[in-house]
């Protein structure tokens, strides 16, 4: 996967995590939430300056930001999946089911 993508599912992860929005961090780094949203999407390089900055206002360490190599792991996949289960609403949930129902026919 690309680094960029990598970083960008990082931040956004430790970002969710700290419980903030995009707006917030934004706020928080003095840039605009669209530019941190294209950061996370890795439709944008972001500055070392920045990364400094965002690192700084989610309380972490540099090294965390580049510490994705579980990202494409299986129990990070499951990580994400269950959590993605625990906080659906029912008609998501049902909805996956048939999907997943489907996908082992």
């Amino acid at each position: 996967m690309n680094e960029l993508i990598l970083i960008g599912k990082r931040i956004a992860e430790i970002r969710i995590k700290r419980g903030l929005t995009q707006e917030k961090l934004a706020e928080m780094v003095n840039y605009s939430a669209n530019h941190i949203a294209k950061l996370e999407s890795a439709r944008t390089n972001p500055s070392f300056n920045l990364l400094i900055n965002i690192a700084k206002a989610m309380n972490v360490e540099m090294k965390d930001i580049f510490n994705y190599q579980d990202i494409n792991s299986i129990k990070y996949i499951k990580r994400e999946l269950l959590n993605s289960i625990n906080t659906a609403d029912d008609n998501t949930i049902k909805l996956l089911y048939k999907f997943y129902k489907t996908l082992n026919t």
